[in-house]
């Protein structure tokens, strides 16, 4: 069997706010945090929710020092508040690099900073002992080692990115945060339509804004999130593979996530299409291998 080209595991599925009980036990109740490996175990972390608390823990039980690239979609509360928890950056041996875009003027590392100044948190900036380094968005892909990280800015509040990482002939796309239809931002219409298609075109496995029903979404319109509806309709039409739905309302129940998949499980095969569905859980670990043409 060939090994995967990348291996991809859940720690935070959550939007706006951590939501841990028993109604969220098993999609997760912690906000967005995804880790993926490269086949030669490269580390890359996308966002640093909460979930990134328990990320570090099991990093900080691996042999050897910490490495790692931290790419963020934007400096939301949701995306960054596991931040000051994520034990590798109190250890000198760790090396992160960390990706994003400016907000405006302000650099990622002055927003990076910030997170830990004395009014939001009671131990310093000064007190990482880790070696940071901090790259923006510039538009051009980041490669290195055969892995490309590729970004995109989408329909959502302030400066945010989705990305896509490619290892040969395999993909995963992350986009946890992308008003798909609606509201008026800086990106949008047809032509940014065009260009997401191309973007996730081929893409084997893409974690997709899904936070709204139908039902829910004409009182939220521009809040900056999508239907379950519309992220399937948008996978579809750009031949993704497998869509897992991310960024679950803190109120939606594991109950109501698998009534909602089950629904458009069965309306995507009345249409015919081959895209398949999943819902993104915590904990959970999916492979990504190149497929066979």
């Amino acid at each position: 069997m060939d090994l995967p080209a990348l291996r991809v595991t859940c720690w935070g599925t959550r939007g706006s706010i951590a939501s841990p009980g028993p109604a969220t036990a098993r999609f997760g109740g912690n906000t967005p945090c995804l880790e993926v490996r490269s086949p030669d175990n490269r580390c890359l972390i996308f966002d640093a929710g909460t979930g990134i608390r328990v990320l570090g823990r099991r990093l900080t039980s691996e042999l050897g020092p910490v490495r790692a690239d931290l790419f963020l979609t934007h400096f939301h509360w949701d995306h960054i508040q596991g931040v000051p928890f994520f034990g590798p950056l109190y250890d000198p041996k760790t090396f992160i690099r960390i990706h994003g875009a400016r907000q405006g003027d302000v650099d990622i590392q002055t927003l990076f900073a910030g997170l830990m100044g004395p009014i939001y948190f009671p131990i310093p900036y000064e007190a990482l002992a880790a070696t940071l380094e901090f790259r923006h968005l510039d538009g051009q892909s980041w490669v290195q080692d055969g892995v490309e990280v590729a970004s995109m800015r989408v329909r959502h509040p302030a400066y945010t990115y989705g990305y896509r990482v490619r290892v040969g002939g395999a993909m995963l796309a992350y986009m946890p945060d992308n008003e798909l239809i609606g509201a008026e931002y800086p990106v949008g219409g047809e032509r940014w339509r065009r260009e997401l298609r191309e973007f996730l075109r081929g893409v084997d496995l893409l974690f997709h804004d899904a936070m709204f029903t139908d039902d829910e979404y004409p009182s939220r319109e521009g809040w900056g999130h999508s239907t379950f509806t519309q992220a399937a309709r948008m996978a579809d039409e750009a031949g993704v593979r497998r869509l897992f739905f991310f960024h679950h309302a803190p109120e939606r129940t594991d109950a109501e996530l698998l009534r909602i998949l089950d629904d458009l499980r069965t309306d995507l095969a009345r249409q015919g299409s081959a895209l398949e569905l999943g819902v993104a859980a915590e904990g959970e670990e999916l492979l990504v291998q190149e497929q066979k043409t």
